[in-house]
């Protein structure tokens, strides 16, 4: 196994093993229903449907169960599992560089009592799928760490039947994270705008950050987030994943070589994503109006700079089927 893959497959083996071990709702910028809401209402335009429940019913849903689907960089395996739970598919294959997330996905699988999921090791840069095979082709948040995507693509292009789609929601901003020093700048100015108590860093953070400095020989860790958020440089982005947003700007344009877009939708994440990386959980607790009234601020700014055209946004969801398919 190369070096670089080696490493990626490490790295996600022990977060995806970290991940069960907390409640990942205070564990992503992701967490809380409110932010839940907001990426529905982006991508389906209702904050009751999400982008899984809105493709299946507008793209599919007179063709339910589909004979075969494919899920790529599938990590634990929470897609597959949302797609089974909602009669998707007869059958899907689910791949994933990573040995611990394959092995997750397969327990949870096991426990939930579902069959129709065949998981495989693989790196996908270096995948060959069957011609001509799979009803739809789903990526969710793994199209930004894969290196080869030309190669993906014509692989995915090929795999499709005449019908077929390729459904991806994904991080398509700026490589590495090195973002403007605008969206920078903004990101820091929403920061201040937070009391205190809303800055706190959930212990899951710090606990991690306690054990980057024994490694390095530090015993000060502060609860306090920075007064600044601390983008990573790309040294730093590499260091700790060398698969993460490797290209993840040429997604869109890349994609374009080999099929036709047929839906887009963006979903932001220019604010919220590095603003909420380690507070998240403090916006959690649906039944403290302050703290939701904050999230809905910081929401409401960062959807009117990206009406705006201030920015162009981080993440998108899209649906496209291959041009040789017009």
């Amino acid at each position: 196994m190369p070096k670089d893959v080696d490493a990626v497959n490490q790295y996600w083996g022990a977060f995806f093993s970290e991940s069960y071990r907390k409640n990942k709702r205070v564990a992503w910028w992701e967490a809380g229903p409110e932010i839940y809401n907001y990426k529905n209402r982006m991508v389906s335009g209702d904050p009751a449907v999400n982008w899984v429940q809105y493709t299946l019913s507008k793209y599919f849903n007179a063709k339910l169960p589909l004979a075969q689907c494919l899920s790529l960089g599938c990590g634990a395996g929470g897609l597959e599992r949302e797609l089974s739970s909602s009669g998707a598919f007869q059958h899907c294959d689910a791949f994933d560089v990573s040995e611990g997330a394959i092995r997750l996905a397969r327990e949870r699988a096991d426990q939930l009592g579902i069959k129709n999921i065949t998981y495989h090791i693989a790196d996908i840069n270096e995948l060959t799928l069957p011609p001509h095979s799979y009803d739809a082709v789903w990526v969710s948040q793994a199209m930004h760490h894969f290196q080869a995507l030309e190669h993906i693509n014509q692989q995915i292009s090929r795999a499709l039947k005449p019908g077929g789609l390729f459904i991806l929601q994904d991080y398509v901003g700026p490589k590495r994270f090195q973002f403007s020093s605008r969206q920078k700048e903004v990101v820091n100015l929403c920061l201040s705008l937070l009391p205190v108590e809303y800055r706190l860093r959930m212990k899951h953070a710090v606990d991690q950050e306690m054990r980057r400095s024994r490694k390095l020989g530090s015993k000060f860790v502060q609860r306090l987030i920075d007064k600044l958020v601390n983008f990573p440089t790309a040294r730093d982005v590499i260091a700790g994943d060398p698969s993460e947003a490797v290209r993840s700007d040429e997604i869109v344009e890349v994609l374009q070589q080999d099929f036709e877009i047929i839906e887009k939708r963006d979903w932001g994440g220019n604010i919220l994503q590095f603003l909420l990386a380690d507070i998240a959980g403090n916006f959690v607790d649906e039944k403290n109006e302050h703290a939701k009234a904050y999230l809905r601020m910081l929401i409401n700014i960062e959807e009117t700079l990206l009406q705006s055209g201030e920015f162009e946004s981080d993440f998108a969801y899209i649906v496209a089927r291959p041009l040789d398919a017009q």
